[in-house]
């Protein structure tokens, strides 16, 4: 510490010279900094090694340039990945194992279970199944035979129709071209039975088939205000996905006003029902 001290006040000294002794004439600028650099080079010389010794641990790596990853970054982003591979084949190994378990079950109570442990396995694949990688996409057509299986029977059905939402929420456009064609007309049959009027997914899951298209959110807007039970209503409001039209900012405008136009025509009729049902939509939308 000592040794530095002196080295900066003899560089000082030598600046102060090298500067004056320009600026006075006696040397010529260029020769006078030339001969500074070099006294100040030599000087810091014998003083830098302990400051680099210092200050090596704070600095990271030797001869690592900026922006440049390291040799220990290098080697563990392969060791990062490896790792999330591993993770992906456990969970989907879990899955399959559910999968062979529900094929395997014969009661209906038992399917339901099995139903709903792959729902709570399908949360774990949802990075996938937006994804919608090829093994992913296996997957879910073939849950998706064994699901409209279920629909036929009141015990599995809102099992069945919970892991159907999953797949079109988080598969999305794919997901919904694919089950299209496999769930759409036994779903609306579905929705004209009075038997699954208290399934709370079953309105929203047309809506998702069709990838909200205005024309099936007005009928269906229409019919809840107008046309539900009391049980169908209390069951499904809150499960339309209403919320997501906040996205599609054209269906959304078109699907304000509708409800404002009800709302008045609620008023004016004086239907309390129908006004506080067109006021809840109106809020979901909002």
């Amino acid at each position: 510490m000592k040794m530095l001290k002196i080295a900066w006040a003899v560089v000082g000294s030598a600046s102060f010279v090298s500067i004056s002794a320009a600026f006075s004439g006696v040397l010529p600028i260029g020769y006078s900094f030339a001969m500074f650099g070099i006294g100040a080079g030599s000087l810091l010389a014998a003083a830098a090694p302990s400051r680099l010794r210092s200050k090596s641990q704070a600095m990271g790596e030797v001869d690592a340039l900026p922006g440049i990853p390291t040799q220990t970054q290098a080697q563990e982003k392969p060791r990062q990945e490896k790792t999330r591979s591993l993770d992906r084949q456990k969970v989907m190994n879990k899955y399959d194992r559910a999968f062979a378990h529900l094929l395997s079950r014969t009661s209906e109570q038992t399917k339901a279970e099995s139903l709903e442990r792959l729902r709570l396995i399908l949360y774990e694949l949802s990075p996938e199944l937006k994804a919608w990688t090829g093994d992913a996409r296996l997957r879910a057509h073939l849950l998706m035979q064994e699901i409209v299986k279920g629909l036929d029977d009141p015990s599995t059905a809102r099992a069945s129709m919970g892991l159907l939402v999953l797949i079109l929420s988080q598969g999305g456009r794919s997901a919904s071209e694919m089950a299209r064609p496999v769930f759409r007309e036994k779903i609306l049959e579905m929705y004209g039975r009075p038997a699954y009027e208290s399934e709370r997914f079953l309105p929203r899951i047309l809506l998702m088939l069709d990838d909200y298209d205005p024309q099936m959110v007005e009928k269906l807007a229409k019919e809840a205000i107008h046309e539900w039970g009391d049980d169908r209503f209390s069951a499904a409001r809150d499960f339309l996905g209403f919320e997501e039209l906040k996205e599609m900012g054209p269906v959304r405008q078109q699907v304000k006003v509708l409800l404002g136009t009800e709302i008045a025509k609620a008023g004016d009729a004086l239907d309390r029902a129908a006004l506080e049902r067109a006021v809840e939509l109106y809020h979901e939308v909002k």
